[in-house]
């Protein structure tokens, strides 16, 4: 029988070559085997952050707290797959545990400095940053507040001193940020040169974990080639009884305009919103991955259906939302292709569908910063995002011909130049009355969590700058242009 320290050895063996899942499965037979051991829970908790679990992650680290209550680092990583998880109350309550048992304990600190920044707090982040020990986090973080507030020469100048100390992960997120200082700053060849430079080693580090899965574009191009030929009949589907007032699915693709909406929309007293949260995670494992499972859903029985709502909205409490009494708006930018399942299931909802001028987004997602995850191992390069992007469109095009789905189109241009009339007609499509409080999004974003590449843009309140930007990077555009081009006629944006 294997021993819980050969297990540890093959688990790290394992995480070394990217198998992930089989890291997480030696880690929790050792766990298993010696289940008074908090050192064993602990390092299934890592491997689980490892894996972007962060939900398993938390339940591990709870266990490991319940053996060994006093240990500070065991309330780091608690507070860290909290932080993961979107529940930044908990997390900052967790960093405060450990520090209660170690006052100086740079990593309780350093999480609460960047659940202060999350949270628009500069001030905040920057007190805590003046009390952590000058070290590669203390740079990177003290970048991050200085990009916040504008300040991209300072930024540019830390990231610069700061990038020779790194290793290969943290150094390809400080190129993402020196790509868009530079860019804030008009060295656009240089900030594309960063940008490019940063997702080559992500697409190097996480390239292990894609083998043998479904990429995202390939995933897109399946379901639209599966529901080509699907017939229409089998999409109707009868009404429901709703949990909230209203309904709505914000959806597009990333990089679309989906944060600044799901601000503004965040601010009316009867309207609640969730941000990126897996709602409908476990609906596309069961009935999205293969034909058995779209030929069941295609087929779904009234019994099947209630269980799967009550699911979604088991999933939307559990993110700590109580829809009851209000409009519920689900932003998930990346969600365009679960519509077939919000057909079934919840056939009465709103569809808001952001777009927005495609080499604008393309631009956006190979130089912006994300969480790695199948899609966005797609925008690890320029061609890799432009092919996802449109993959995706041309599932939306599919479904929106196919699915009796009430869709509004979102312009991103348009909600931008007149914010108060493009809100407007929004909130009587989704059966909202009109509040003024929903035009300042700064105010609204600096009391919410934001945590889209997007959330200090946010912040600044509506504004043009992200208008055509893609003119200045129009030469390292081109080798895409091709494919964004028919997107580009089809949305009615100038060719030039």
């Amino acid at each position: 029988m294997t021993d819980v320290a050969a297990l540890r050895r093959m688990a790290e063996d394992h995480r070394r070559a990217g198998r992930m899942n089989e890291a997480v499965a030696a880690l929790n037979e050792a766990a298993r085997r010696t289940p008074q051991d908090p050192a064993a829970w602990a390092a299934l908790a890592d491997g689980l952050v490892a894996a972007n679990r962060p939900d398993l992650a938390l339940e591990a680290w709870t266990r490991t707290l319940v053996l060994a209550p006093a240990w500070g680092p065991g309330w780091v990583g608690k507070g860290r797959a909290l932080q993961a998880l979107a529940r930044p109350r908990e997390a900052g309550a967790a960093f405060q545990e450990a520090l209660a048992r170690a006052p100086a304990d740079p990593d309780a600190r350093l999480g609460l400095a960047i659940l202060a920044f999350d949270a628009g707090d500069l001030d905040g982040a920057e007190a805590h940053a003046a009390r952590l020990p000058p070290a590669p986090p203390t740079a990177w973080l003290t970048a991050r507040i200085a990009a916040a507030r504008g300040e991209f020469t300072r930024a540019r100048d830390v990231l610069k001193g700061l990038l020779p100390t790194l290793e290969d992960g943290p150094r390809a997120d400080a190129l993402l940020l020196l790509g868009e200082a530079l860019g804030r700053l008009g060295l656009t060849a240089e900030a594309f040169a960063a940008a490019m430079e940063g997702k080559a080693i992500q697409h190097r580090l996480f390239a292990p974990r894609a083998v043998g899965r479904e990429g995202e574009t390939a995933k897109l191009q399946r379901l639209a080639a599966w529901f080509e030929a699907a017939d229409p009949a089998d999409w109707i589907a009868s009404s429901a009884k709703a949990e909230a007032s209203g309904h709505v699915f914000l959806v597009g693709f990333p990089r679309s305009g989906t944060t600044l909406l799901e601000q503004a929309l965040a601010a009316h007293p009867g309207i609640v919103a969730l941000e990126e949260a897996p709602t409908l995670a476990d609906h596309y494992q069961e009935f999205l991955t293969g034909p058995e499972g779209l030929e069941r859903l295609a087929h779904l029985g009234a019994a099947e259906a209630d269980r799967w709502r009550a699911r979604y909205w088991q999933v939307v409490r559990e993110h700590g939302v109580r829809p009851e009494g209000r409009i519920f708006v689900d932003k998930a930018p990346a969600g365009t292709l679960n519509l077939p399942v919000v057909a079934k299931l919840f056939p009465e909802a709103r569809i808001l569908f952001a777009v927005r001028d495609p080499r604008d987004v393309v631009l956006s997602c190979a130089m912006n910063a994300f969480q790695m995850n199948s899609l966005t191992y797609a925008f690890t390069s320029l061609a890799g995002s432009a092919a996802c992007y449109d993959a995706a469109m041309g599932l939306a095009r599919v479904y929106h011909g196919l699915l009796p789905l009430a869709v509004r189109e979102v312009r991103y241009e348009r909600l931008v130049e007149d914010f108060a009339g493009e809100l407007e007609a929004i909130c009587a499509f989704i059966g909202a009355p009109f509040e003024a409080a929903m035009t300042d999004v700064g105010a609204t974003a600096l009391g919410r969590a934001v945590r889209t590449p997007s959330a200090a843009h946010v912040r600044e309140g509506v504004n043009r700058r992200g208008l055509a930007r893609w003119r200045a990077y129009a030469a390292e555009l081109a080798p895409v242009g091709d494919t964004l081009a028919p997107w580009v006629r089809a949305f009615g944006y100038p060719d030039a």
